[in-house]
Order: C-alpha cells, then sequence, then structure tokens
C-alpha cells in the first residue's frame, strides 16, 4: 500500500504542479452500470431478503447449484461446499466473526463457490442464493471478496460498511435511538419524492462515562472514525490472510511486506495523534502479566449482546493460557529466524531472510498467511494475539460465539489493545532491520540533487458534522417502511484546510526522480526536543511520487488533495443510487480506477489551538531502475521503483547521514480550530 508510486505526467517546463490525475477515470458503459445496479441491490437491507425486494429473494430461492454445477469452472470447489451446506452452516442471524476456524472454513467454501462461477449471471444467482440462505455475516464476507476479485465486476462499488451494519460503527445508545428514529431523531425534511429523513445526533464510545484516569478515550475521535476503519477493513481485504497468492492471483511479491509496513504506517499515524493530546509511549505488555490498557467498547450486535470489555490491569484469562503458550512459541521462533536468517520451510529445507524478498517472507509468517512457508511451526501472532487480547469468552460451541473487537478488521482500530500488539510486532521489524545495519553514505545521499527550500500553508485541523446514513442496517417491517424512511447519524469528524507544498530543488542534470514526504514529532509529551535516531521510527509516510526534474531549479507545487494512498469521502448510497439510475436511463457515469484509499481528512493529526510543532522530512532520490506496474483492485494502479518501504527511514539512522543536500526538515506548526473560526472552502 504504502510503497505503491506513481509515475505522473510532468509538464515540460521547470515549474512544476504534481496533480493526482494519475488515477485513470473509466466512462460507465451499460453493462457496467447493470452489475453495479444489481450488486447494490443485493447488498441492500441483506438481512431481510425476504421482506425488501422479495422478488429478488424467491429468484435466489429457485437457483439450484447442483442442478447447474456445469455453471461452475471447479465442480469440486461447488461438490465440497455442498457438503457443508448438507452437513449444517452457521445459521442465520448468529454472530459471525472469520477469527474461528470452522467458521474460516466454511467462508473459504462459499467465495470458492462465487470465485468459481463461470460468467456473471451464475454469480449473480448463486449470490441471491446465499443471501437467501447463508449467515449474513458469512455471506457479505464472502462476497465482497468475490466482488473485488472477479475479473467481470473489476472496479464494482460495494456499498460503505457503516451503511450495510453500523453496529460495527457506532455505539448502542445511538443505535437504539436510530431503531425508534421517529421518537427520538430529528425530522431534518419531509421530502417531495416520499421519503423522511432523521437525524439522529452522536459523539463516540464512552463520552459520558468517568474516564478521568484512562487517557485513551481522548482518542475515540480518531480509533473510531468511520472512515479509518473502513480503510482498514479494505486494507486488510487486499490480502486476505486466508486466500493462497497462487490460487486467486493475488498480486505477488509484496504481500508480506505490505502487512507489515502497512500496519507501521497506521502505528505512527496513531501515534501522532497521542502526542497531540498530550498522551505518552504506549506501554509494552508480557503475556504472564496484567495487561494494562482497558476498553469499554459500549457497543451491541444485533442480536443485542454486548462486544466484550476489557478492565484495567486485568490478568489474562485461565481460557487463553492455551493461546499464550502457542504464542509464545510462535514468538520464540519467528525471533529464531529473524538472528538466524533464516525461515524453515514445512519441507525441511532452509530459506535465506536477508535477501531483497526476505522482509516478505518474514511479514508472511508473522501474519500466518496462505502464503507462510511454514504455517504448523510459525503459526500466527496476529490470529492468536487478537484471539487472547480480545477478553471474549470461549464459544460454547463452534456456532455460539462472541467475537471481540479485535476479531472484526472494521472494529479493530477501537480497541487500545490493537496498538500494544503491532507495537509488539515491530518488534520483529526492528530486530530484523537493524540485522541489516544502517544505509551507507552513497545509498541514500546523492549530491547531484538538492532541496533548496520546502514553504507549507499554514495546516489548520477542525471538526465538522458528517451524516452516515444507516437506514440500510436498521430492521424494517415492510419494504414500504424501508423505501418511506431514511435515518442518518450525525457526528463530527476530525477534518483539515486544504494545503500545499511548494518544493525548489536542483538538479545538475535532467533526472527522473523520486520524492518522498514524511511527517514526524519535534518533540515528546514532556516537550522535549526529540533526537531524530529515535524519532525517525514515528515519522509516517504520506506522500511519494516519481517525476522528472529538468537540469536547474525546479519549483514543485504538491496539493494535500493529491497524495497518492488518500481519498475523499465516499459519496452516500443513496445519492450514488440515484446518480446510478439516471446514467442507466442515459446520463454519462464516471468511476476512478480504484475502490478506497486512506481518508483524505486525517492526513494531519489534530494539533493544538494555539499550534503544536511538528517536522516533515522530504526527500528527493534519483529513480535507479525502471518502474514496475502495481495493479491494485483496491487501490489502483501505480508505479513502483525498487527501494524498500518506508526509505530512507526504514532502518537504523545517523543524524550525519540525514544532514544532506537531498533532504530537507521542515519545522511546522498545526493549529486546531472551531470550524466556526474558519473560512472554510470546500
Amino acid at each position: 500500500m504504502a510503497r505503491l508510486l506513481v509515475l505522473l505526467a510532468i509538464l515540460a517546463c521547470s515549474c512544476q504542479t504534481i496533480s493526482a490525475e494519475y488515477f485513470t477515470e473509466y466512462t460507465a458503459d451499460k453493462d457496467y452500470l447493470i452489475k453495479q445496479k444489481r450488486i447494490y441491490n443485493i447488498l441492500y437491507y441483506f438481512s431481510q431478503p425476504d421482506i425488501v425486494n422479495p422478488e429478488l429473494y424467491k429468484e435466489g430461492q429457485a437457483w439450484d447449484i447442483k442442478a447447474n454445477i456445469d455453471s461452475y469452472t471447479n465442480s469440486t470447489a461447488v461438490m465440497e461446499f455442498l457438503d457443508h451446506w448438507e452437513n449444517g452452516m452457521l445459521p442465520r442471524g448468529a454472530l459471525y466473526s472469520i477469527f474461528y476456524p470452522i467458521l474460516l472454513h466454511e467462508t473459504k467454501a462459499l467465495f470458492r463457490l462465487f470465485w468459481y462461477a463461470k460468467d456473471f449471471e451464475t454469480f449473480f444467482k448463486t449470490a441471491l442464493w446465499a443471501r437467501a440462505y447463508i449467515n449474513e455475516g458469512m455471506f457479505v464476507t464472502a462476497f465482497a471478496q468475490a466482488v473485488i476479485r472477479r475479473p467481470d465486476t473489476k472496479y464494482i462499488r460495494l456499498p460503505a460498511p457503516y451503511e450495510l451494519y453500523p453496529y460495527s460503527f457506532f455505539n448502542s445508545e445511538v443505535l437504539e435511538k436510530a431503531h425508534h428514529a421517529k421518537l427520538f431523531g430529528k425530522l431534518e425534511s419531509k421530502s417531495g419524492a416520499g421519503y423522511d429523513t432523521y437525524i439522529i445526533p452522536a459523539n463516540y464510545s464512552g463520552w459520558y462515562l468517568n474516564l478521568d484516569f484512562d487517557e485513551e478515550h481522548k482518542l475515540s475521535y480518531f480509533t473510531e472514525d468511520i472512515g479509518l476503519n473502513t480503510f482498514y477493513m479494505y486494507y486488510r481485504f487486499e490480502y486476505p490472510f486466508w486466500l493462497s497468492t497462487e490460487e486467486f492471483g493475488l498480486t505477488p511479491g509484496y504481500r508480506g511486506e505490505e502487512y507489515l509496513y502497512g500496519h507501521k504506517q497506521l502505528w505512527n499515524r496513531y501515534f501522532l495523534e497521542r502526542i497531540s493530546n498530550d498522551l505518552g509511549y504506549i506501554e509494552d505488555f508480557d503475556w504472564d502479566k496484567e495487561f494494562h490498557t482497558a476498553y469499554y467498547p459500549t457497543m451491541t450486535f444485533h442480536n443485542s449482546f454486548p462486544y466484550p470489555q476489557r478492565p484495567h490491569w486485568t490478568r489474562f484469562p485461565e481460557y487463553k493460557f492455551k493461546y499464550i503458550e502457542d504464542v509464545k512459541n510462535y514468538e520464540s521462533r519467528v525471533t529464531g529466524a529473524i538472528d538466524s536468517g533464516y525461515i524453515l520451510k514445512a519441507d525441511g529445507k532452509w530459506v535465506n531472510i536477508y535477501t531483497p524478498e526476505g522482509l516478505n517472507l518474514l511479514g508472511n509468517i508473522i501474519e500466518g498467511n496462505e502464503d507462510s512457508y511454514n504455517l504448523p511451526f510459525y503459526g500466527s501472532v496476529d490470529f492468536w494475539g487478537r484471539k487472547i487480547l480480545g477478553f471474549n469468552p470461549e464459544p460454547n460451541n463452534p456456532y455460539q460465539i462472541i467475537p471481540s473487537a479485535l476479531e472484526y478488521f472494521d472494529t479493530s482500530l477501537r480497541d487500545p489493545a490493537f496498538y500494544r500488539l503491532y507495537k509488539k510486532i515491530f518488534y520483529y521489524w526492528y530486530r530484523y532491520k537493524e540485522h541489516m545495519k544502517a544505509y551507507q553514505k552513497e545509498e541514500i545521499i546523492f549530491p547531484e540533487l538538492k532541496i533548496d527550500s520546502v514553504v507549507v500553508d499554514k495546516l489548520q485541523t477542525y471538526f465538522d458534522q458528517y451524516d452516515t446514513i444507516v437506514s440500510a442496517g436498521m430492521v424494517v417491517e415492510s419494504q414500504k417502511e424501508a423505501e418511506s424512511t431514511y435515518v442518518k447519524v450525525r457526528q463530527p469528524r476530525l477534518n483539515h484546510k486544504p494545503f500545499k507544498f511548494h518544493i525548489t530543488v536542483k538538479a545538475d542534470k535532467p533526472t527522473k526522480a523520486v520524492m518522498r514526504i514524511f511527517l514526524g514529532p519535534k518533540f515528546d509529551m514532556h516537550h522535549k526536543l526529540y533526537d531524530f535516531r529515535e524519532s525517525y521510527k514515528y515519522f509516517y509516510e504520506i506522500d511519494q511520487w516519481i517525476f522528472d526534474l529538468n537540469a536547474g531549479t525546479n519549483k514543485i507545487e504538491r496539493n494535500s488533495r493529491d497524495f497518492f494512498f488518500s481519498m475523499p469521502d465516499l459519496e452516500s448510497s443513496d445519492i450514488f443510487y440515484k446518480r446510478l439510475e439516471k446514467a442507466i436511463d442515459g446520463e454519462s457515469f464516471t468511476y476512478q480506477g480504484r475502490l478506497y484509499g486512506f481518508p483524505e481528512r486525517l492526513i494531519l493529526p489534530k494539533g493544538k489551538r494555539e499550534g503544536m510543532p511538528f517536522q516533515f522530512f522530504v526527500y528527493v532520490s534519483p529513480l535507479t531502475s525502471e518502474p514496475t506496474k502495481y495493479s491494485s483492485r483496491i487501490f489502483g494502479d501505480y508505479l513502483l521503483d525498487s527501494k524498500p518501504f518506508g526509505f530512507p527511514l526504514d532502518r537504523p539512522v545517523y543524524e550525519f547521514q540525514f544532514n544532506a543536500p537531498n533532504m530537507f526538515f521542515k519545522d511546522v506548526n498545526i493549529f486546531h480550530k472551531d470550524e466556526y473560526e474558519l473560512n472554510i472552502t470546500h
């Protein structure tokens, strides 16, 4: 993800404005529009298929998978799924999580059924059947993956997850009011189109509790942000740990490294938000001692069961001990691999990990994904760490589970334990990098390139109000009710004013170059100046791109709205669907060649009212090899250089190496203001 580089079309003059036009924009044809509408129809009130759009429900009931087995390209996969179905699968209405082995096995069988449908029509009918009979959570998980990956559904958009299942994004108080919107909501408008819109005001979990002793709640606006949690869900959808690269055509070569660096990016971004709120370092923990940080979700599932909570300074429950013993063994084996430099494959052969692809192999065994060289031996620190830290009870039987927030990708970021677990995982990243030693001067210093100046516009953050339509996640009594009432949740969210970088670079000769921009802390929570030899670990990569430099002086302008990995908020489904219908009737409809990106409005940490010091690290280097194309169905198509993720801050640093012509540290202040104080231009 964070390594995706973009080769832009550069103007022939020395004054360059770098823009985000590299994302391919397509004009939809009729086939795309019809498919897009049908996908949306499947997911519209997907938990009540017999009530909302009963015609589709009947069509799904009528589909006979076994009788149409020739409509699938892999009859073995079809029969394996039918064996599961005929012997009983997770019932509809039951809680679901992919972090339970039996449910994972059933999900994989369902996904393979979707994947091997010969054509879109077969896929659509199979999905209608599954929508009528399969557990809702399992159906949406497998169906979403199939839509993302099938060749005949490329760039078909899925409704936002917070619209489909708001229980993962809003606390129980908000959803209780949403279920009784006419009583607790504010009637915003009576529409002449035949529906009423009700607004439910929302804050964040724990806002009404006395949590003075628990300062983590200061970050709830960030950790519970619906856009950030949706991004993390899509990030984990890019390389589902339960799918193999070879069988399902995932982008090869980056999986494990992206897993490590993508999480490191999120962790660093979280750390910058911590210091904006005067919070200190993230504490370490020991599996054999009390866990320091509490979590009180104030959330419930659709069946009214509360999410499990974790009190402060609590020892791990006895029923987690078996997992603790396993994860400690896995950690020891991973550490042994790093220190010895070799991974033991399942066939008994040893593989050197201090090679260009070595970090990728290491990431695979830490995550414990399907490309791990030895899953039984190295297990999954990620999988079992979540299982332990969630503090949820053991299931009474395989189909009676109460998952924790850590056992869903759309709620993981809400639990402070997530960041403690990944701090432990990054220990392996740093240990591996320390074995590789620091870069030599000639590897990172390029005297032929010089950054003369960096000017950044004033940086201002604020909270604005955002409306999320949650109607399709509510229970209705009739299709008429579904079509006549819209319920929206209104919540404040962190945002920032757009800003620009103005960078002047001198080049000895025409050069194709790579620009990288990192944001990091200037002072710690005690207002002590950071030593860069320590603080480099916390720098967050906000942008990078490939471009052409002319000989002499080059003036470059880069807008924050053009950062390659970020994107604006998704258009709400009600507006999107109306636009889709108009397009089917003849209006033009365009779409981007990507599904999601990091929320554009969360690029900057909150800062402080009086201004808070941060640092930008701007780094330019020549492109030393031909770019290679990276294709992602979720994040788009990009051109990459050959440098590691996070270069040049991915190895231990010494300050004398980072005082060079092609590097520039820019001190800035981030000001947080109330929305009414700003002259916001949207």
